[in-house]
């Protein structure tokens, strides 16, 4: 027989077929089922910019040191140039990325993290370990 969850009184509690109340999740603390589900925009706007392929992988280089274009390119060579000139042009549009223009012969752009951008150290870690662990390493 297949247990299935009737509606009560206002007040009283749900229960099945079979008398016992409705399961919750595994895990989850008592009330949880009632709680309402909420994104916090916040971390929806921060995966908008690191869910981008590559984002978050130019950023943990640029923590190691400023780096030219050429210098990323070559340090993640399944990235096409059109999309690393993409995210290089997104990363400093959220104040996570710097470009610094040298003037002279030949002109030199570098990129480096903005304090904001080194703020991401302790993120980028977390993730760097918690890569290692999906391959066993």
């Amino acid at each position: 027989m297949i247990a299935t969850e009737q509606t009560s009184a206002p007040g009283s509690a749900q229960t099945s077929t079979e008398g016992r109340p409705p399961a919750r999740a595994e895990g989850a603390p008592s009330g949880a089922a009632t709680k309402q589900l909420e994104a916090c925009p916040r971390l929806a706007s921060a995966f908008a910019l690191f869910g981008k392929r590559w984002s978050a992988v130019i950023v943990d280089l640029l923590l190691q040191r400023p780096a030219r274009f050429h210098q990323l390119a070559r340090a993640l060579p399944g990235l096409s140039q059109r999309v690393l000139t993409e995210r290089l042009r997104a990363l400093p549009a959220a104040g996570i990325v710097e470009r610094h223009v040298e003037t002279g012969s030949p002109i030199t752009v570098t990129y480096s993290v903005t304090e904001r951008g080194r703020d991401l150290a302790p993120a980028m870690e977390a993730m760097r370990e918690w890569a290692a662990s999906l391959d066993g390493s």
